[in-house]
C-alpha cells in the first residue's frame, strides 16, 4: 500500500494526518495511517433523522409498488425511494447488483476509541464492536455464512495479535 495514497473525499477532508512506523505499538505493520474522521451510528441516526422529519411535519407511508407509473401518481412532491435491491425490478436497471457483507458484531467496549481498516476493518459503536471484511458481488443471500464469520473472526484476531507482539 503507497503512503501517498489520498483518502476517501480528499485529504483535505482529515486533518492531522500522521504516519507512524513503529510496529511494536501499532498492531505489528510496518508503517499506519492516521487519521480522525467522523462514523455515523445508524440506530442513534436515523432516531434523529426521523424525529426531525416528523417534527417537520413528515409522515412515513409503506407502501408496495408494482411500477414506476404507481410512484408517477403518487400526490406527494418527495418520494424518499427505500427499495434498495428491490429497484432492479421497479425500474428495469439489470446493472443493479447485490453486494453482500456479513458483519460480526462484539459486544460494545467503550474503552475502545479506535478504528482500523486493514485486511478487515473494525469500529466501535455503543451497541457492539463491528467486525466485517467481506464484499460478495452478485450473492442475493440474507443467510450468515458460517466460514465467512470464522474468517472475519480470525482475521482481526490475527490483526490484534499484532498490537501485542513486543
Amino acid at each position: 500500500m503507497s503512503l501517498q495514497r489520498e483518502l476517501p473525499g480528499g485529504d483535505e477532508l482529515y486533518p492531522a494526518r500522521a504516519i507512524h512506523r513503529d510496529p511494536e505499538h501499532y498492531f505489528g505493520f510496518p508503517f499506519v495511517r492516521q487519521y480522525s474522521t467522523m462514523l455515523i451510528e445508524p440506530s442513534v441516526y436515523l432516531s434523529a433523522l426521523l424525529r426531525d422529519f416528523y417534527i417537520a411535519g413528515g409522515k412515513v407511508v409503506v407502501k408496495e409498488f408494482r411500477s414506476r407509473r404507481e410512484i408517477a401518481r403518487l400526490p406527494e412532491t418527495i418520494v424518499f425511494n427505500c427499495t434498495g435491491l428491490g429497484s432492479r425490478e421497479l425500474f428495469d436497471d439489470e446493472e443493479l447488483i447485490p453486494v453482500r457483507g456479513q458483519l460480526e458484531v462484539l459486544l460494545p467496549q467503550p474503552e475502545i476509541d479506535y478504528c482500523y481498516l486493514s485486511s478487515g476493518y473494525m469500529f466501535p459503536r455503543r451497541d457492539g464492536i463491528i467486525l466485517g471484511g467481506t464484499w460478495d458481488h452478485g450473492d442475493w443471500s440474507l443467510t450468515p455464512n458460517a466460514e465467512q464469520a470464522t474468517g472475519i473472526l480470525e482475521t482481526h484476531m490475527e490483526i490484534m495479535k499484532g498490537l501485542f507482539r513486543g
